[in-house]
C-alpha cells in the first residue's frame, strides 16, 4: 500500500500474556481461541516461570504452564472493547523466551539475546538497527518512551549515545506530549513498574487493569491533543509469561541447545495478543500468521520509511492492509467512563484458518545485521536444562 501523508503510528508494549489466557471471550467473534469457561474476574497475582527453558519444555510437552484464562470483558474491558471493534491479531506470536529478547523483537526485529540482561548495573549495549533508526533514515521524527529505568532501549547503542538519546524520554512525558499535539509520527510506549501488567513480586490484585488503565489515559491524551483520526496504535505484549496457549505456531527459526543439538523452535513462541487500533483501522479479525518483527514491517509500510536492512523485517507479514485512509472510525470511550461490550454477532463468525508461513520452516537463526558493520552471532545463551521447571503455582 502506498504510505499515508502526515500519519502516525503509535505502539504499546506490555508484558507477559498468550492469546487464550487475555481474550477468550473474543471466541464469539470468529477469533481462533479457547473458553474454558471458568474465567477469572482478576488476573493470577503471581509470576510464572516463563524463560527460554520453562518455553522449551512446554513446546517439548513436559511443562504444563498456567492453563488460566482471565475474564477479558471484566478485568481488561478497554482492551476487549478495542479488540472487538477493530482489529484483533490471532495468530501473532513472539519468541520461545521472555521479556528481552521480546521487546526486542518488536523494536527491531532481532534478538542479539535470549534471556534477560541485569536490569540494573552494568549491561551490553549493542549496535543494532531499530524502527528508530530506520525512521531516522527515512527523515521521520520518532520517540522511545522507555520504562523508568531505560528499559529496553538501553541495550541499543543508538539510544544510549547522542544524538539518538535525544529522544528518549521517561514515561511521564507521553500524556502532556500527547496532550499538546507534540508526539512525533514513530513512537514506542513502554510503562513504568506496576503498570506494565507483569505480575507482581507481591501481592497486588488489581496490576492488570491498572496497566490497561495508563493505555486508556495514554490513548486519551492523543484524542485530546486531536491525533485519533491520523494516528494508528498497535497494542501487544513482549513475551508469553508462562501461560499455556491452545494454537502450536510454526518452527520457523530454530536454536541449538543442550537437549537439541541440532536445534529447537524459538521464532515462532507462543501466540501473543495484538490489536491495531484507530480513526483508519478497519474492525475484524485478521487469521493471518504475524511475528513481533511484523510490527516494524507495518510501521514501514504506514508510513513509506526505507527498507529495514533485516531480512526478517523486510521479508514479514504485515498489518497495514489493516489501515485504510478512507476510513474514518469513532474514538473509543472516554477515559474512566463505564465502558459497554458491543454485542456479539450472531451467529458467531466462523474461524478462518492462517495461511501457512510463506517462508521456509526450521531455519537455523541467522547472525544479526549490525549498523557498524561488525559480526555479531545468533544468540545461544537461553540455557534448557534437563529437566523442566517445577509445575505452575496453582490458583
Amino acid at each position: 500500500m502506498a504510505a499515508i501523508p502526515d500519519h502516525r503510528v503509535i505502539v504499546f508494549l506490555q508484558e507477559n500474556k498468550t492469546t487464550d489466557f487475555y481474550f477468550p471471550t473474543l471466541a464469539e467473534w470468529g477469533a481462533e481461541v479457547a473458553n474454558n469457561g471458568r474465567l477469572l474476574s482478576a488476573a493470577p497475582n503471581f509470576d510464572q516461570p516463563h524463560d527460554r527453558n520453562a518455553w522449551v519444555h512446554y513446546a517439548m510437552g513436559d511443562y504444563p504452564a498456567l492453563a488460566a484464562q482471565v475474564d477479558n470483558d471484566t478485568v481488561i474491558p478497554f482492551y476487549s472493547w478495542l479488540a472487538k471493534q477493530f482489529t484483533f491479531s490471532d495468530h501473532h506470536f513472539g519468541s520461545g523466551s521472555n521479556s528481552t529478547p521480546g521487546h526486542m523483537l518488536a523494536v527491531g526485529g532481532q534478538m542479539p539475546t535470549l534471556k534477560n540482561p541485569p536490569f540494573v548495573g552494568p549491561h551490553p549495549v549493542w549496535d543494532i538497527p531499530s524502527i528508530f533508526t530506520v525512521a531516522e533514515s527515512g527523515h521521520v521524527s520518532w520517540a522511545a518512551f522507555p520504562d523508568q529505568g531505560g528499559y529496553p532501549t538501553k541495550f541499543y547503542k543508538s539510544l544510549s549515545t547522542t544524538p539518538g538519546s535525544a529522544n528518549v524520554y521517561p514515561p511521564k512525558d507521553f500524556i502532556p506530549m500527547a496532550k499538546a499535539g507534540e508526539l512525533p509520527r514513530v513512537c514506542v510506549v513502554w510503562s513504568p513498574a506496576g503498570y506494565d501488567e507483569h505480575p507482581p513480586h507481591v501481592s497486588d490484585p488489581s496490576y492488570a487493569t491498572r496497566g490497561q488503565d495508563l493505555v486508556w489515559q495514554r490513548v486519551q491524551a492523543v484524542i485530546d491533543g486531536g491525533g485519533w483520526q491520523n494516528t494508528t496504535f498497535i497494542i501487544t505484549w513482549d513475551d508469553w509469561g508462562g501461560y499455556a496457549d491452545s494454537v502450536p505456531t510454526p518452527a520457523i527459526e530454530t536454536v541449538p541447545d543442550a537437549l537439541h543439538p541440532g536445534g529447537f523452535a524459538v521464532i515462532g513462541g507462543s501466540r501473543i495478543p495484538l490489536i491495531i487500533f484507530g480513526g483508519m483501522v478497519e474492525q475484524g479479525i485478521d487469521p493471518e500468521w504475524h511475528s513481533h518483527a511484523s510490527i516494524p514491517k507495518t510501521i514501514v509500510d504506514l508510513l513509506g520509511l526505507p527498507p529495514f536492512g533485516v531480512p526478517r523485517v523486510d521479508h514479514a507479514p504485515s498489518l497495514a492492509h489493516r489501515v485504510r485512509p478512507t476510513l474514518s472510525r469513532p474514538a473509543p470511550p472516554e477515559f474512566g467512563s463505564t465502558i459497554v461490550q458491543p454485542t456479539p454477532p450472531a451467529p458467531p463468525p466462523v474461524k478462518v484458518a492462517p495461511a501457512p508461513w510463506p517462508e521456509p520452516l526450521g531455519v537455523t537463526l541467522h547472525a544479526l545485521v549490525t549498523l557498524d558493520g561488525s559480526t555479531l552471532p545468533a544468540p545461544r545463551d537461553g540455557i534448557v536444562h534437563p529437566n523442566p521447571p517445577r509445575a505452575p503455582k496453582p490458583l
